[in-house]
């Protein structure tokens, strides 16, 4: 009777154990590629750029198919201009021989805060996921470097009211890391999905795989009426992942 007694309580401290192996901590990073979608474009909308995004992670498993992660990563965003915008016109006149010519790139730098919930299937090797998240974003810096073309058609140079297009031919200002944080808005939320694979390596340590996008709401610029947000963010990222008990 006692052996018999001695193998149950084993066998309920073993399950019990195994019930608590559910805590995992991880890093991942990967490239992801930004564009922004802008009311205020000229005749061109703005170009994607690449980025990245790299950051830690904690896993609480609630069963062999569920999961949830939270997870704090540096995001690094940006977008190319380059734009022409004619004619130049003020109260006195107009010129359609002048225009307005933008060449510049932003990166955005923030901070973002995903959680996710996972569904994962496989075996004790390999597994695929499906990764859905909600996540927020605080603008950490902003800089743009480039420059901006006025160019004033010499014989109309002399029509106009305003002074900087009273100045003939082109007008070529630089910017070299300007600092434009209050250009845009603090923050940025959003959704994201991504399709994954994990390999397990052992016991404690996987790898995993995951392309996937963002579709953002927040607007992107302080100006309430400037139209503009985070169109298209895609990403693949890849990552390593550790059980802690």
């Amino acid at each position: 009777m006692s052996v018999i007694l001695l193998f149950t309580v084993s066998s309920v401290f073993s399950q019990t154990v195994e019930e608590d192996k559910r805590i995992y901590i991880g890093f991942e990073g990967g490239v992801q590629f930004t564009k922004i979608s802008d009311s205020y474009a000229f005749s061109n909308l703005p170009k994607s750029k690449s980025g990245f995004s790299t950051g830690f992670f904690a896993d609480y498993k609630f069963t062999d198919l569920v999961k949830v992660r939270v997870g704090l990563y540096y995001d690094n965003r940006g977008f190319i201009q380059q734009d022409v915008f004619t004619p130049i016109r003020d109260s006195a006149f107009i010129s359609y021989n002048s225009y307005f010519a933008t060449d510049l790139n932003y990166t955005l730098n923030y901070l973002t805060i995903p959680l996710s919930i996972f569904y994962t299937k496989g075996n004790d090797k390999f597994a695929f996921y499906i990764q859905g998240s909600i996540y927020y974003s605080i603008l950490l810096n902003a800089h743009r470097t480039g420059h901006t073309e006025l160019y004033i058609f010499p014989e109309h140079a002399q029509y106009f009211e305003t002074p900087e297009f009273q100045v003939a031919g082109s007008t070529i200002t630089n910017y070299n890391k300007e600092d434009v944080y209050d250009t845009f808005s603090g923050n940025d939320w959003g959704v994201q999905l991504f399709f994954g694979a994990l390999y397990h390596i052992n016991k404690k340590i996987s790898i995993q795989l995951s392309p996937g996008f963002t579709v953002a709401f927040a607007d992107l610029y302080a100006d309430p009426s400037r139209n503009s947000k985070w169109s298209s963010i895609y990403k693949i990222n890849a990552g390593i992942i550790y059980k802690i008990n």
